[in-house]
C-alpha cells in the first residue's frame, strides 16, 4: 500500500519544513514524503539536504494559468492555494492509497496509526480547531475569530484514494483559482474557510476529534499537556500526536503565540519545553539561511503600518502574521 505525506512552503520556511519531515519520518519510514516548493530552487540551496524527501517546484505541477495565480496572490495566499493542486498532482502521478497533508510548522510527536485506522471508514479527515467553548470572550482567540477563518484547521488533512476525494479536490481547486484571498468582508479566508462546507457537500468525511491531533494555541484551553517518561500526553490520557506551532516567534520565546493572550509560558511548562526543543532543531536545520530567502512568486505585500496592522488582525485566527513571506 502506497502512502505519501506532503506539505507546501516557500524557500524561507524550508528549515521548519525539514524539521517537520524529519520528525514525521522518525515514526513513519513506510511513507514517501513530497515537499511542494512554492518557489524556485535556482541554485540557492542543495535539494539533497532534504533527502529522502522529494522537492517538487510549483511551476512543475502543470497548473493551467499558473503565471496568473502566481501574481494575483500574495505568497501567503499562494501557499494556501497550492495545497489542493499539489494533492491533485500527487494522486495523478503517484497514485497513493493514503495521502496526508501537514503544514510545515507542525512537529510530529507520535506515530499517526490512528489516522490510518480512521481512513478505513472515511475518505477525508479534518480536524476542528477546538471541541469545547472557549471560556471567555474578552481574550484571544475568540470564537468569532475561528468562525470567520474556518471551523476546521487546514494544517492537517488526510485522504484515502477514492472517486469522492477526486470530486472534492476538483471542487476545492476551482475555488482556489480565484477565491483564495484574505478578505473576510467577502467571506474569503484563503483555503481554510472552504473546508466548512466539506462535511455537507461530500460523503465519507470524518471530523477527527482526537485530542492529541493538531494541538495549538487555539485549543490549549481544553488540552492539558503532561509528560510520562518520554511520551507527552494530552489530558493525561491521549498521546500528543502532533503539535501545530503557530504564531511562536524565535525572537519572542517567552510567548506561546503572538495570536493569543489566554495563557503564559509559565503556566504551560511542558509546552514551553516542546517549543524550546523545536526552535533548537529548526535553527540547526538552517533557519538563518533559509529565512532570508525571497520568494520569486506572488505579488508583494505593501508594508504600510496601518494596512499591516489590519491584515495581521484578520490573519490572527489562522496562525499567520505578515512579517516575512511564507
Amino acid at each position: 500500500m502506497k502512502k505519501i505525506l506532503y506539505t507546501v512552503c516557500s524557500a524561507n520556511h524550508l528549515a521548519h519544513c525539514k524539521t517537520m519531515t524529519d520528525a514525521f519520518l522518525q515514526f513513519h519510514q513506510d511513507y514517501e514524503v513530497i515537499i511542494g516548493l512554492v518557489d524556485r530552487i535556482d541554485g540557492r540551496f542543495d535539494a539533497s539536504f532534504f533527502q529522502p524527501c522529494e522537492l517538487v517546484e510549483a511551476h512543475q505541477l502543470g497548473i493551467q494559468d499558473f503565471e496568473q495565480l502566481a501574481i494575483q496572490y500574495t505568497i501567503l495566499e499562494l501557499n494556501c492555494a497550492m495545497k489542493v493542486f499539489m494533492a491533485q498532482y500527487i494522486f495523478r502521478k503517484y497514485n497513493p492509497h493514503i495521502l496526508l497533508y501537514l503544514d510545515s510548522d507542525i512537529d510530529v510527536m507520535h506515530p499517526l496509526n490512528e489516522v490510518e485506522e480512521a481512513l478505513d471508514e472515511k475518505d477525508i479527515l479534518l480536524t476542528p480547531h477546538f471541541l469545547t467553548p472557549l471560556p471567555d470572550a474578552d481574550r484571544l482567540p475568540r470564537e468569532r475569530d475561528i468562525l470567520r477563518s474556518g471551523i476546521y484547521n487546514a494544517g492537517f488533512m488526510a485522504f484515502r484514494q477514492s472517486a469522492q476525494v477526486d470530486v472534492f479536490l476538483d471542487w476545492w481547486a476551482k475555488h482556489m483559482r480565484t477565491e483564495c484571498f484574505y478578505n473576510f468582508a467577502e467571506g474569503m479566508g484563503v483555503d481554510q474557510v472552504w473546508l466548512n462546507l466539506v462535511p455537507l457537500f461530500f460523503d465519507r468525511v470524518g471530523v477527527w476529534k482526537h485530542p492529541g491531533a493538531n494541538v495549538a494555541y487555539w485549543n490549549i484551553h481544553e488540552r492539558s499537556l503532561s509528560r510520562n517518561e518520554n511520551v507527552v500526553f494530552v489530558n493525561k490520557q491521549y498521546p500528543l500526536l502532533f503539535l501545530h506551532i503557530s504564531g511562536y516567534q524565535f525572537n519572542e520565546p517567552e510567548q506561546i503565540s503572538r495570536h493569543q493572550n489566554r495563557y503564559t509560558m509559565a503556566e504551560q511548562p511542558v509546552l514551553a519545553e516542546l517549543l524550546n526543543n523545536y526552535q533548537n532543531r529548526v535553527m540547526a536545520n538552517g533557519y538563518e539561511n533559509f529565512s532570508e530567502m525571497q520568494c520569486v512568486f506572488a505579488k508583494p505585500v505593501k508594508k504600510s503600518k496601518g494596512i499591516m496592522k489590519k491584515l495581521n488582525s484578520w490573519l490572527m485566527p489562522l496562525g499567520i502574521k505578515l512579517v516575512k513571506t511564507h
